[in-house]
């Protein structure tokens, strides 16, 4: 008889067991616990390595490395060719594009 009152008591067991962790907080609501984030007013960490500021007068040109000249006051483009800081990433691009041949 033993074997059937185990068969009748472990379902028993497991549905207890399981009814016990069924329980549910009283007042059916879920908080977060709130966070402040701070106001960010300037990019942290950023490092400008430029090069000093020269006065140069407008429409003045000047003779870069390699005899190049450009016009410091004009915008960067093909016909204005305004050599990138020194150590810069941009020179780093600029030297492996001729090492490359793929420089214009």
């Amino acid at each position: 008889m033993s074997g059937h009152r185990a068969r009748f008591i472990l379902p028993l067991l497991v549905i207890g067991l399981i009814a016990a962790g069924c329980g549910s907080d009283s007042s059916g609501e879920t908080t977060a616990p709130s966070v402040s984030i701070p106001e960010i007013t300037a990019p942290v960490g950023v490092s400008t390595s430029t090069a000093p500021a020269t006065t140069v007068a407008p429409d003045t040109t000047v003779t870069g490395k390699g005899g190049t000249t450009f016009n410091p006051n004009a915008p960067d483009s093909p016909t204005n060719d305004i050599p990138p800081p020194k150590g810069s990433p941009q020179e780093q691009f600029e030297q492996q594009c001729k090492q490359n041949g793929t420089c214009e």
